[in-house]
């Protein structure tokens, strides 16, 4: 008896000793340099329109973006008239009030120090949104309640959308953007699913859901659409995160999109 105790003993001791000179392995993680952000929108609303950069920073790091001061930033319309941008807040260039108008393209310019950064964007005649409806869908044992979106779509021209919902005046984390390849000339009851697998609480009675509609050109929506494949989008959820498509040249993130704009709101019943 002893002798096993003994043998445990040393099997134990043998066992600290071996943690102990575990070799500690320093993991070197690279980080991509921090690249610009340019968020910039031009609508055909009579608004003050907005540029905004930021940087990038290392996943390791606090969503905390640094914005870009003392850019020059300005946009020209494809029929020669400029548009110069004032840096209103740091990293928020703003000009207007002022009303885009469907059909001009508009390209920015962005200079920082020695760097250029240029993208255009062609405005899209406006589709305009004709109701917001609530539609109870089964899920499982579950009914769901999802706000569909109803619009015509024009059978003559090619349309992208993109669709922004809020709850309760809170912006939804999921991403919806949609095009006519399969509804050209149709009535569209565009569903925008939506739930906990998006981290937020399902739809309730007396919940206040507003929609913006955007009509977008085919570049942005190929960066909005890369981004709503990254969000679970049911079973099995979005593809491997990565950066969307920007339309934005020299290595730039983001986008700089013209589009339409119209906003509805509807209350859950």
């Amino acid at each position: 008896m002893l002798n096993k105790i003994y043998t445990l003993l040393l099997l134990a001791t043998g066992s600290l000793l071996l943690a102990s000179c575990e070799k500690v392995i320093d993991v070197d993680i690279k980080t991509p340099p921090n690249q610009l952000v340019i968020e910039g929108n031009i609508t055909d609303q009579l608004d003050l329109q907005t540029i905004k950069i930021t940087q990038s920073v290392p996943y390791t790091d606090s969503n905390v973006y640094p914005p870009v001061q003392n850019a020059d930033v300005s946009v020209t319309t494809n029929d020669g008239v400029v548009l110069h941008f004032k840096e209103s807040t740091p990293g928020n260039y703003t000009f207007g009030p002022y009303k885009g108008i469907p059909g001009k393209t508009y390209t920015l310019r962005v200079v920082i120090e020695t760097a250029i950064y240029t993208a255009s964007s062609t405005m899209p005649a406006p589709v305009r949104a004709d109701s917001l409806s609530i539609v109870n869908l089964k899920f499982g044992s579950s009914l769901r309640k999802i706000v569909a979106v109803h619009y015509q779509d024009p059978e003559t021209t090619t349309n992208q959308y993109r669709f922004i919902m809020k709850v309760n005046n809170t912006l939804t984390r999921r991403v919806y953007a949609d095009n006519d390849r399969l509804t050209n000339g149709n009535n569209v009851k565009e569903q925008l699913f939506y739930g906990s697998d998006d981290d937020n609480e399902e739809l309730d009675t007396n919940d206040e859901v507003e929609v913006e509609m955007q009509c977008i050109d085919n570049d942005i929506f190929k960066y909005w659409y890369t981004l709503s494949q990254q969000t679970q989008n049911g079973p099995g959820g979005g593809v491997t995160p990565g950066n969307p498509p920007s339309n934005i040249n020299n290595n730039s993130l983001g986008y700089f999109s013209a589009h339409t704009t119209q906003t509805k709101t509807i209350t859950v019943q």
